[in-house]
Parts: structure tokens; C-alpha cells; sequence
């Protein structure tokens, strides 16, 4: 009798876990609704909230804009939605904002970009300094000689993206590596692609390219001209991003180096850690910041097509 009471008492529990899991709403705000690079974080988080039994509302602003991205929390406060994982366009335009919704009673964490003063209860993505310390790293070793390097970057302010250039300028700081002015192209493909283009072009003496993130590698080909012939002329790019798309670039020596983040690892531990801290389950925030890391990847001509074969074709 007493196993067969524990045995209902179990079943009870389960039944009473899956009514309480199928009643969760985590939202995930990305920068942008319109930025590519987010989709394998998207599908990530989705197939974790299914395994879960929970809900996930994938939204945010049409382009890359704190303002926006506000108003986009303001109506996820308005809506009561359990938990909100979102990547920072600016760390402290989203800070009050975050602090609100903590205050409503929703676990908000960040993920790919953070806001570290805020009352949110923890960062997972990339160590963004140390990305930007190692670009800067394998930079030197690819022009010892040194040179004027261009940095492209998405939406000036963003924390990921500062802390990127800033790893990458203290790294080659007292160097023969002139860095020159950041260049941006507001988290926008083609935009990117235009601005890469006009300034190589204006800057026949330019060394090589750091892109802290990989935007210009979205376009087609064809459509890189001006890339194909700095690199056919001696010049050098090391960009962020591993993305499926991407991979093709290494192999036709338009990039040197790609740093790859784990896209699908920030959408997946970043929802389940708030289902977690939602259901008061145990959970490692890491240490005191509660960083939460998901590494990185090397890819050049050596592995790319070792690891472009386990990317999940777009």
C-alpha cells in the first residue's frame, strides 16, 4: 500500500510540474528582429522551450535601436510574462527598464550582449574582451610587419560590440598596428557591405580588416567584389561569426580567420537557466558577475570544412 500511495504521490508531482511548466512565458528579445545572426539562438530556444513544456515568445524591435527595445519590454511588463532573455542594444538605456520588470516580478536575463548594472540576474554568451584580445592577437601574427587595421563594427554603444574594440585596441596598443577610425554599419547587411566597400577603396594603404562582427559575410559573393580584391591584393580580415553562411568565405580566401560565438548555446542554457529560477529549481549562476560562458571557435582553410559540416545549413 505505502508504494503504491508513494507511486500516486510521484505522479501527482510530475503532473503538477508539467501543469505549472505548460504555464510559463519566457520571452527572447534579440537586438533586432531583422539581424540574421540571431536565428540559431532562436531555434535553440525554441526547441528548448518544447522540451521544457513552457512557452517561448520570440520578439523585439524591427531594427537594432535601445529605444525601441524599451518599449518592447515595457509591453512584455504590461503582458506579465514570466521570464525575458534579451541581447542589449545599450547596456544603460536598457538598465531602468530591466530594473522595472525585475520589480514586476519577471527573471530577466541577457544573453550575446549584456547590461551588467543591471538587476539582471545573469549574463550567458561570449567573453567579448577576449575576443576582441585574441582578433587582435592572431592580427599580429598575421601582419608582423604591422599596418593600418579598420574596424567595422554594428551599432556604436552596443556592450558586446565595445567591449570587442576594446579588447582588440588595449591589445595592440604600443604596436606597429595603427588602428584606425570604427567604422559601423548599423547591424544592417547591405549597409556593411557599403561601407566596406567605400572605405577600402578610399584607403588603398589599408592592412587589413577587423570585423567584430560578421555582417558583410550575410551577402552573397557577388556581391563582396571589393573584399575579393583586398584579399587578392595582400590584405587581411579577421571577423567574428561562424555562422553557416559564412563558412563558404574561408574556403575561397576571403577571410583569414573566423571567431566563432555559440549562437545556439545562448538561446538553449539561457532559457532553461530561466525556467530554473523560475521554478525555484538549483541552478550555477557562476561566479559573483553571473556569467554564464559559452566560448568560442577558431575556423581557418585548416578545419573550415570539418566545421562548416556541423553547421545547420540556413
Amino acid at each position: 500500500m505505502k508504494k503504491i500511495i508513494s507511486l500516486v504521490l510521484v505522479a501527482l508531482m510530475v503532473l503538477m510540474a508539467s501543469a505549472v511548466a505548460e504555464g510559463i512565458t519566457i520571452a527572447v528579445v534579440p537586438k533586432s528582429l531583422d539581424n540574421a545572426i540571431f536565428l540559431d539562438s532562436q531555434a535553440a530556444a525554441e526547441a528548448k522551450g518544447e522540451e521544457l513544456g513552457i512557452n517561448i515568445q520570440w520578439t523585439g524591435s524591427p531594427t537594432s535601436d535601445a529605444g525601441m527595445q524599451v518599449q518592447v519590454i515595457e509591453g512584455l511588463i504590461e503582458k506579465q510574462v514570466d521570464g525575458i532573455l534579451i541581447s542589449c542594444n545599450d547596456a544603460d538605456a536598457l538598465e531602468d527598464v530591466i530594473n522595472r520588470a525585475v520589480e514586476a516580478g519577471i527573471v530577466v536575463g541577457c544573453f550575446d550582449s549584456d547590461s551588467p548594472n543591471s538587476n539582471r540576474a545573469f549574463y550567458c554568451g561570449t567573453d567579448n574582451y577576449a575576443v576582441g584580445k585574441l582578433a587582435a592577437e592572431k592580427m599580429m601574427e598575421i601582419i608582423p610587419e604591422g599596418g593600418k587595421v579598420a574596424i567595422l563594427t554594428g551599432v556604436l554603444g552596443a556592450p558586446n560590440l565595445e567591449e570587442r574594440i576594446r579588447g582588440f585596441k588595449e591589445t595592440v596598443e604600443g604596436t606597429n598596428i595603427e588602428v584606425m577610425p570604427v567604422q559601423t554599419g548599423n547591424d544592417d547587411v547591405q549597409t556593411s557591405v557599403d561601407v566596406v566597400g567605400q572605405y577600402t577603396a578610399a584607403n588603398p594603404d589599408l592592412a587589413a580588416w577587423f570585423f567584430d562582427g560578421g555582417w558583410p559575410y550575410f551577402a552573397d559573393p557577388d556581391a563582396l567584389p571589393e573584399v575579393k580584391a583586398f584579399m587578392e591584393n595582400g590584405g587581411h580580415i579577421i571577423s567574428v561569426d561562424t555562422c553557416e553562411p559564412m563558412m563558404q568565405y574561408v574556403g575561397m580566401d576571403m577571410v583569414d580567420l573566423l571567431i566563432g560565438q555559440n549562437y545556439p548555446a545562448m538561446g538553449a542554457i539561457g532559457v532553461e537557466t530561466l525556467y530554473k529560477i523560475i521554478t525555484g529549481a538549483e541552478v550555477d549562476l557562476g561566479d559573483e558577475t553571473h556569467y554564464i560562458d559559452t566560448g568560442f571557435e577558431l575556423v581557418d582553410k585548416a578545419n573550415y570544412e570539418e566545421v562548416w559540416a556541423t553547421k545547420t545549413p540556413w
